[in-house]
């Protein structure tokens, strides 16, 4: 016979089982909760966009377009007349304090006896969504959205959004920039 703490070892993912048939709408609050908007979605969303008083779509749009190309992205898709657009740019995504960090972590489990596999970032691509939204016939609306997806030295990826304040203001600046310097 096992002893007293096997047995409850092995009891432990029946009674786990058991108790989660005690709720029977947990996949229903689950669903809800994965497919539910972010909390500040809507915050995320007032940083993003601009109103442009007196200018219409189509030069927003333009302006906006020249705006991505100097930043250095390529328009990868253009859908004008809808006004969509969205362009992406490659950079070097290699940062020297997280290969130093991610070797020094090698080197002291090493000496430990452990073996690890460093991982750091090495590529990303960051891309960028434009969307127009005319407001009658002289002014427009704007909406700017950011996001990298990294790649790590193994091959693995991930998609961050980039949603501070900094990349959307910044976007918008030079967008009203170039409008004024075409006025």
């Amino acid at each position: 016979m096992f002893p007293r703490s096997c047995r409850i070892l092995l009891a432990s993912p029946l009674i786990l089982t058991l108790a989660a048939c005690q709720d029977p709408d947990w996949a229903n609050r689950a669903a809800l909760q994965i497919g539910a908007p972010r909390a500040e979605a809507a915050a995320i969303r007032q940083r993003q966009t601009a109103r442009f008083d007196g200018v219409p779509e189509t030069r927003l749009l333009v302006e906006a377009t020249q705006v991505l190309q100097d930043l250095g992205f390529t328009i990868e898709e253009s859908a004008a007349r809808h006004g969509v657009l969205a362009g992406a740019k490659d950079r070097d995504a290699v940062e020297t304090p997280q290969v130093v960090g991610q070797v020094a972590l090698t080197v002291a489990l090493l000496v430990l006896g452990v073996r690890y596999d460093p991982i750091w970032d090495t590529d990303q691509i960051i891309r960028a969504t434009l969307t127009t939204q005319p407001m009658g016939q002289r002014d427009a609306i704007l909406r700017v959205s950011f996001e990298r997806i990294v790649t790590n030295n193994k091959g693995g990826t991930r998609v961050e959004q980039l949603t501070e304040a900094e990349f959307s203001t910044g976007f918008f600046d030079r967008v009203r920039a170039g409008l004024a310097r075409q006025a």
